[in-house]
């Protein structure tokens, strides 16, 4: 492929598609958690899936995750800039009224094929797009630019897409809440991770994060605490598909926690993504293929295309 037509998926790239991972997996552990007490496939016991409303459901909240992750870019030029990462539109390789265009049409379309499934999947993709596109990013509420804000956005964004599979294929009901929890809990646990990176960039740029605020070894323990809270329900609830990602993670965070070093708490995130994704293609070994497919078509398109491997498992 040529430099220029490998430059068109640019624009699918700045969606950043490997980052629908989580928020696949959490919508599918919401989608299946009525097999939560199985550690096996689905297979054995031939559930009934509707195929077509998973598949619109998966398009649909993938289209929906990369129009708030291309609000996100366009919000944080400088800091990204000042990061060295997520260059297409901080560089200006995509340009800004380009990507807001790309915002409208994509998070519109999400939205219809939400409400298209039913109204509470519907209502859901709002919320989340007004939290994680306009209230995280956007004064007078900046989430992202408030230590405690930012933290329950995030929390919120992991609610919302186990809210949107949990209600796909159940009337709403109480409970969800308790359901809901051993995920909270883990995802908002790597979360705390995912700031470590930012730090000297962040600090420039005036953002309060948590770990700007407190430093990373404080923020590793805080992080600590919430898995062993996620666990502690995920036990009390029987959980066994979140059960296979809380102890396939357990050495990482006791690794992270011992050591306090940047490199891990990344490793951690990295796996801990993984291990959530692997327990999901144990219940839906059809996930795998998406999976596989997504890593390494992201991979191939980096490679050809900037040169560097990513993704990757290293600690940086």
């Amino acid at each position: 492929m040529s430099r220029d037509r490998l430059a068109l998926l640019d624009y699918f790239f700045v969606l950043r598609p490997i980052l629908f991972f989580p928020g696949w997996s959490t919508l599918l552990a919401g989608y299946l958690i009525v097999y939560k007490g199985s550690l096996y496939q689905l297979m054995i016991a031939e559930p009934e899936i509707d195929y077509p409303q998973l598949g619109i459901l998966m398009i649909s909240f993938g289209l929906l995750m990369g129009s708030t992750f291309v609000i996100n870019q366009i919000c944080d030029i400088e800091s990204d800039h000042k990061n060295r990462k997520l260059f297409f539109i901080a560089e200006g390789m995509i340009p800004v009224k380009t990507a807001f265009f790309e915002v409208l049409i994509l998070s519109a379309a999400a939205v219809i094929m939400g409400f298209y499934l039913n109204t509470e999947v519907g209502i859901i993709y709002l919320l989340f797009f007004l939290f994680t596109g306009i209230l995280y990013n956007y004064a007078p509420f900046n989430l992202k630019n408030r230590p405690w804000g930012s933290l329950i956005a995030n929390a919120a964004m992991g609610g919302l897409a186990f809210a949107a599979g949990w209600l796909a294929v159940n009337p709403w009901h109480p409970e969800i809440l308790h359901d809901i929890i051993p995920y909270i809990c883990f995802n908002t646990a790597l979360y705390f991770f995912t700031t470590f990176p930012d730090i000297e960039g962040d600090r420039a740029a005036g953002k309060k994060t948590l770990a700007v605020i407190f430093g990373h070894e404080k923020v590793i323990l805080f992080s600590f605490m919430l898995y062993l809270g996620g666990t502690f329900a995920v036990i009390l609830l029987k959980d066994m598909q979140a059960a296979v990602f809380y102890a396939l993670s357990l050495p990482f965070f006791v690794r992270t926690l011992w050591t306090r070093e940047i490199s891990d708490s990344i490793r951690t995130t990295k796996f801990g993504i993984f291990f959530f994704a692997l327990a999901m293609c144990l219940k839906w070994p059809l996930y795998l293929i998406v999976m596989i497919t997504g890593f390494f078509g992201t991979r191939l398109y980096y490679k050809k295309r900037f040169g560097f491997s990513y993704p990757n498992f290293l600690g940086k």
